[in-house]
């Protein structure tokens, strides 16, 4: 895949909120590089925001006294990432694009109810035309997870601004790189295995899962700022492909799922991980516990 080098602005802040995750734990305190919802002396007494199978971050970049906000992916149902909007008191009322990582259902399926409380009509969405198709999952035990994808006529209905790119595309007046389909560089980040798409009327392996994006963003003296859905691409190939688009080397932080397990190569990735001189990596979905002890053991900033 040929890639074109992009000239991406340096912003002078991003903030990445998390609105779904697999996992919530009230009872943690703010770090140095995570810091969680206000909770006051009686938190239970308010709603409290729900767990889910899936991913979805509000992404707000800032630059000269302007502030931009992006939703990337958008959780597994409609009510849930409502739901945890109103709990945690975020108005979504400035989000001027979203952006799907691809098109499984746990970061697909809350489009409809997100896209209904912004208002439809002329909201650009950006998406892979791969995330439109069928995919299912084959277990070892040989049974199936079918993942339904969102759909192109529901979208249109809505009045969405359909962006389906291959390539990159650049939102909110350039301050938000989205990188389109990801080389893959690695021997070890080989895919999904047992990962299925209907292509025509047939099933077919489909490991690579090749609409798998990422988000951008360029921070004044720091360096990129990577935000991955699932990470499917393999984290190592997501941000090395970043490097290149963008030209730049210095990587700030990674924040979202790495689906680490699925390669069988754990070590290998954090290893490499490590040799980016990466300061601060924020595990979302689909990240396992071993991450967090060995990135600390080498002088990183590793948050949850």
């Amino acid at each position: 895949m040929s890639q074109r080098r992009i000239d991406l602005p340096e912003v002078d802040s991003v903030a990445v909120r998390t609105i779904i995750d697999n996992s919530i734990d009230r009872n943690m305190s703010d770090t140095a590089v995570a810091k969680r919802p206000p909770r006051g002396p009686n938190p239970f007494e308010r709603s409290q925001p729900i767990a889910q199978h899936g991913f979805s971050v509000l992404v707000e970049v800032r630059r000269g006294g302007h502030a931009r906000q992006v939703m990337f992916d958008t959780g597994v149902s409609k009510d849930g990432i409502l739901y945890n909007l109103d709990a945690l008191e975020i108005d979504a009322s400035g989000v001027q694009a979203i952006v799907l990582s691809h098109g499984h259902a746990d970061h697909a399926m809350g489009l409809t109810g997100l896209i209904k409380r912004l208002g439809g009509p002329g909201l650009p969405l950006v998406l892979h035309p791969d995330a439109y198709l069928e995919r299912k999952l084959v277990l070892p035990d040989g049974s199936e997870t079918l993942y339904p994808p969102p759909k192109r006529s529901d979208l249109r209905a809505e009045g969405v601004e359909l962006i389906e790119d291959v390539g990159p595309s650049m939102l909110v007046e350039g301050m938000v790189l989205v990188s389109g389909e990801v080389a893959r560089t690695t021997t070890f980040e080989t895919g999904f295995p047992g990962h299925m798409a209907k292509r025509e009327h047939d099933w077919e392996p489909d490991p690579l899962i090749t609409d798998d994006q990422c988000a951008i963003v360029n921070v004044r003296g720091k360096g990129l700022v990577i935000v991955t859905g699932c990470g499917h691409a393999g984290i190592i190939n997501i941000i090395r492909n970043a490097q290149a688009l963008t030209g730049i080397q210095q990587i700030y932080a990674v924040v979202g799922g790495f689906h680490l397990a699925v390669f069988g190569q754990i070590r290998k990735d954090l290893e490499e991980l490590l040799d980016l001189l990466i300061l601060v990596v924020l595990g979302g979905e689909h990240v396992i516990d071993a991450l967090f002890p060995i990135g600390n053991q080498a002088g990183r900033s590793w948050g949850r």
